[in-house]
């Protein structure tokens, strides 16, 4: 792995740990529990992470798992991190955000894995949906005092019961500090 690759994925997993609208709050989570994140994280491909801090209001990591690079994926792992607005002021505020996001693009089952007052987890399947739209995902929600967090595991293919529930396992590792 070259200096240049090395240090900006260290950069990148330095800013998933802190992520937050200019805020205190932050969502830390266990990435060794799903082998092929650590692996992509340890590898050092830079191609493999796209990192969009853009709007600090709405900040966004794409972390390709399989696939050729964060804009070329098969599975990925997504990690934003906003503020609260009029629209999606809390965790169920997003879900629902969620909800017609699935409903605009395909018939897609959107089920709550695991609630608790302040985190969701759904699982959405969409078998038919066209496009590069995918099929599966697994969302956890996780609502802060200032700020809204989601982890979302996307898979334009089936997740293998393995795979799903060693992300089942990351998303439930996810808290704030």
């Amino acid at each position: 792995m070259g200096r240049f690759a090395f240090w900006k994925i260290a950069a990148i997993l330095a800013t998933i740990a802190v992520a937050t609208p200019a805020q205190a709050e932050r969502l830390s989570f266990d990435h060794r529990l799903v082998p092929a994140l650590k692996a992509v994280l340890d590898g050092g491909n830079a191609a493999m992470v796209d990192y969009n801090g853009s709007n600090p209001r709405y900040i966004t990591d794409v972390i390709a798992v399989q696939g050729r690079s964060a804009k070329d994926w098969d599975v990925a792992l997504v990690i934003i991190a906003r503020s609260p607005s009029a629209k999606a002021a809390t965790a169920a505020d997003w879900l629902e955000e969620l909800r017609s996001d699935a409903r605009q693009r395909c018939s897609a089952s959107l089920v709550v894995l695991a609630q608790e007052e302040k985190s969701i987890t759904v699982e959405r399947n969409a078998e038919s949906c066209p496009g590069k739209y995918p099929r599966n995902a697994i969302y956890r929600i996780v609502q802060g005092k200032n700020s809204l967090f989601l982890l979302a595991v996307l898979s334009r293919g089936d997740l293998d019961s393995g795979s799903r529930d060693e992300w089942l396992a990351l998303l439930r590792s996810a808290h704030l500090e």
